[in-house]
């Protein structure tokens, strides 16, 4: 909501609940591929969790350099030092990820024509040899500027030419070529596209046969699980409009999120939830056969070592959690990292325990449970309600 600040994105909430160890241990046998790509040089906040970026940026050549050379010194045991641990064991693993998207790219020998002179339709191709070579990535990002169009939207006024149409028709273009190589590669139902955007459009023009930065937006969901059909209406634009009037609102944009999140990537409603940190309508958009393809995948993805119920929750929830024996540090902290409670700092024996966390005032929002166990930890995000 605009009255909250997050320092997470969905994307990296949903990989975050799905790889709760990430990035320690990965990549490992169960998942030995990026958790998200994207494609570009610097990452989106989409993907941030609460332990750092979950994805891994290339750019559309899938060409890579080695990172990291043979000089390992140790590191020092200061604050300093962790850091450099971290970005030691970042960079060694983006080079075995490397190597893993150039394997994986390599098997693609041929592919079916895209428009040439189009940067939105070279990104897809790329992810198109990526996901036929078998990379068991769940999300890829891609992206086009251009569409700030505060002058020159249209000429002398027709919608059907200017830069807003060329832009559309790039999209078009790219959009098509990627679902028909993905069917020439044999892949088209492991794909559902969205797209999103960071600001919509006014529904007035400003005078410059443009229009300025709007609340609100069209959404294009394609691929052969997505249902046929426009889901929302044409908004009515009154006679009076002005050029600061936004065009209302007909769907909340995080339904979207929230849909494919159940009927795509097929979370429970309450895991959604949580991912979301509310719940959001539901709707109609994706085929109920989505979430029958690979199932038992999808069931066996990570190690919950902390959950918590339930979620969200109102005054107290049970916090689960499981100890391969010694000491156990349960803590709570809120989304600013700070401590909001101890719950046990103990020695255990290997089991699984649970304890209750009583919010007791907290106001109601998003906060995470820390469990370290030896060299393990994990967090699970939990949403306080009122």
């Amino acid at each position: 909501d605009t009255d909250q600040y997050l320092s997470t994105g969905w994307a990296g909430r949903y990989l975050n609940h799905q790889y709760p160890n990430y990035p320690i241990g990965f990549p490992n046998d169960e998942m030995p591929d990026p958790l998200a790509l994207q494609i570009g040089s610097v990452l989106s906040p989409v993907f941030l969790s609460p332990t750092g970026f979950d994805a891994l940026a290339i750019d559309e050549s899938l060409n890579f350099y080695n990172l990291i050379d043979a000089i390992q010194d140790p590191t020092p045991n200061t604050p300093s030092g962790v850091e450099l641990t971290y970005l030691r064991t970042v960079a060694k693993q983006t080079n075995r990820y490397a190597e893993v998207i150039k394997a994986a790219a390599a098997k693609v020998t041929q592919q079916s024509p895209y428009p040439a002179d189009n940067y939105l339709a070279a990104q897809l191709k790329a992810v198109a040899k990526l996901v036929a070579g078998g990379l068991k990535t769940k999300i890829y990002m891609v992206s086009m500027g251009g569409f700030d169009t505060h002058a020159g939207q249209v000429n002398g006024g027709n919608p059907l030419t200017g830069n807003h149409s060329g832009l559309l028709k790039q999209v078009s273009d790219a959009i098509t070529a990627f679902m028909a190589d993905l069917k020439f590669l044999g892949v088209s139902n492991r794909v559902l596209g969205m797209t999103f955007s960071e600001f919509g459009r006014r529904m007035q023009s400003n005078g410059s046969l443009g229009t300025d930065h709007g609340a609100a937006q069209p959404v294009f969901l394609f691929g052969e699980s997505v249902k046929q059909g426009i889901l929302g209406k044409n908004p009515d634009i009154p006679v009076n409009t002005q050029a600061i009037d936004n065009v209302p609102m007909q769907y909340d944009f995080r339904s979207v999120y929230s849909t494919i999140l159940r009927d795509w990537f097929c979370l429970p409603p309450k895991d959604v939830d949580t991912v979301l940190l509310k719940n959001y309508q539901y709707l109609p958009v994706i085929k109920s056969t989505a979430c029958n393809m690979n199932m038992e995948e999808l069931n066996n993805l990570g190690d919950n070592l902390i959950i918590n119920y339930p979620n969200p929750f109102t005054s107290s929830t049970t916090i689960t959690f499981k100890s391969s024996g010694g000491h156990v540090l349960v803590q709570v902290f809120d989304t600013t990292g700070r401590k909001m409670a101890t719950l046990t700092d103990q020695v255990y024996v290997a089991g699984t325990y649970s304890l209750v966390f009583d919010s007791g005032a907290l106001a109601s929002g998003v906060y995470y449970a820390r469990l370290q166990n030896g060299s393990l930890q994990q967090v699970r995000p939990m949403l306080k309600v009122r």
